[in-house]
């Protein structure tokens, strides 16, 4: 799992800079600092390895002018409310030490519009109209320059780089950036907001918005199931499927409202959390989704992070990691996906009886599912016990299940070889 930090919201420590009080509302100034620094991530490496985080990406963390830090001043120093080069070192070592990664937010499209580099390199074009200059990325030197930033920052001990508007920045410039991250065998996730096919040839993986916004859509009752299945397995079937077990899977970020906003009803929010780790890819979990945290659009999905809120949800984010680190099917399976009626249904398989089905129904009725099982080796008379409900057990019948469920309500199936002297998978 990837725990997306927005570094100013999330956690300060030993903070004696002049910044918002912590508890107060979010108003959107563009200099609306609360002071979350690289001190309080670290004071909170034990809490987020406790989430089974993999990975922390972080927003921004260099010299800027604004809180949220896009637009960069200088690429080589670390904003002074965010920390110095000795906090960010010990995160290093501090988040490795617990084997989690650490991936930067490579803003390297813009630039502060009263930044030297907006006059050194910058174009005439100001970023969706933003102060933002955007880099003239064509000329040689601002190239070198970037390249310059990228293997200073993998030397100091970082996992890779998530490549902010990667569509901006080019194809070509990409294949470059990429490979000095490989060479420090690091790896690049692009923000691509739109179906990402011919930019994956470019970038180890993407943000995968459009699963996002199908997946919302779905449970929002805008989209149907047939529709969903079929938008799905377009983008299964056009994806590499390396780059698709590499990208990020999303459903909320800094960018977007967050999942209580959208969804509501938390039965919606779970459902729509499981079908996330049931789904190929790497889950990635935005600060303050764990613990029920609301927000709507930009600045309101930004609010500081509320350490004191209480929430189950915490738990049931828990319950899902448990799954996808004990089934390895989920992070390099192959995936089938279909409907039955109301029913949607995801196989992730390897081999053999290395398999599992989730199962979720998408309505607000109760529904008995018969769900025809897609592989051979699903067979008569097996088993399946519910990986989050062992109490709740199905048995394949001709290639088929057939499973009560309640309003959005879901299981991962997993086989069960327990009939006395018998086993259903002998050899092939």
């Amino acid at each position: 799992m990837i725990y997306q930090i927005f570094v100013d919201r999330f956690s300060k420590s030993d903070q004696n800079m002049p910044v918002k009080p912590w508890d107060s509302p979010v108003e959107g100034a563009r200099n609306e600092f609360y002071g979350g620094n690289i001190m309080g991530i670290i004071s909170k490496a034990d809490y987020i390895s406790s989430l089974g985080a993999d990975a922390i990406y972080l927003t921004p963390i260099f010299a800027s002018q604004t809180y949220h830090r896009y637009d960069i001043l200088d690429y080589f120093k670390i904003d002074p409310i965010a920390g110095n080069d000795e906090d960010f070192d010990e995160m290093v070592k501090v988040f490795h030490s617990k084997g989690i990664k650490i991936f930067l937010d490579g803003v390297f499209n813009h630039v502060n519009v009263n930044s030297e580099m907006a006059e050194k390199f910058g174009t005439k074009n100001r970023w969706r109209n933003f102060d933002l200059v955007e880099l003239d990325l064509d000329r040689m030197d601002v190239m070198n320059f970037i390249i310059e930033v990228v293997e200073y920052w993998m030397k100091r001990g970082i996992d890779g780089f998530r490549i902010d508007c990667a569509n901006d920045i080019g194809m070509k410039h990409l294949d470059r950036i990429m490979d000095i991250i490989h060479r420090f065998n690091g790896e690049m996730i692009g923000e691509v907001m739109t179906y990402a096919k011919d930019w994956l040839d470019h970038m180890d993986g993407v943000m995968n918005y459009f699963f996002r916004k199908s997946t919302l859509s779905l449970l929002r009752g805008e989209l149907s199931v047939g529709d969903y299945v079929t938008f799905i397995n377009w983008m299964m079937e056009e994806y590499p499927y390396d780059k698709l077990l590499k990208s990020w899977t999303i459903l909320s970020s800094h960018d977007t409202p967050r999942l209580s906003y959208v969804l509501g009803d938390e039965r919606r929010v779970r459902l729509g959390i499981a079908i996330q780790y049931a789904f190929p890819g790497i889950p990635m979990v935005y600060y303050g989704e764990e613990i029920e945290m609301n927000g709507g659009p930009d600045p309101f999905n930004r609010a500081p992070m509320k350490w004191d809120q209480k929430s189950e949800r915490i738990d049931f984010y828990r319950q899902m990691e448990n799954i996808r680190k004990k089934f390895n099917v989920f992070s390099k399976g192959k995936t089938k996906i279909w409907k039955s009626g109301s029913t949607i249904a995801i196989l992730r398989y390897d081999s053999w009886e290395n398999f599992v089905i989730f199962a979720g129904n998408i309505s607000n009725s109760a529904n008995v599912a018969n769900i025809m099982i897609p592989y051979s080796y699903a067979f008569d008379g097996l088993e399946l016990i519910d990986a989050l409900n062992p109490d709740r057990k199905a048995k394949i019948s001709s290639g088929s299940l057939i499973a009560e469920f309640e309003p959005f309500d879901f299981a991962f199936f997993v086989p069960q070889d327990n009939v006395p002297y018998y086993t259903f998978f002998k050899h092939r």
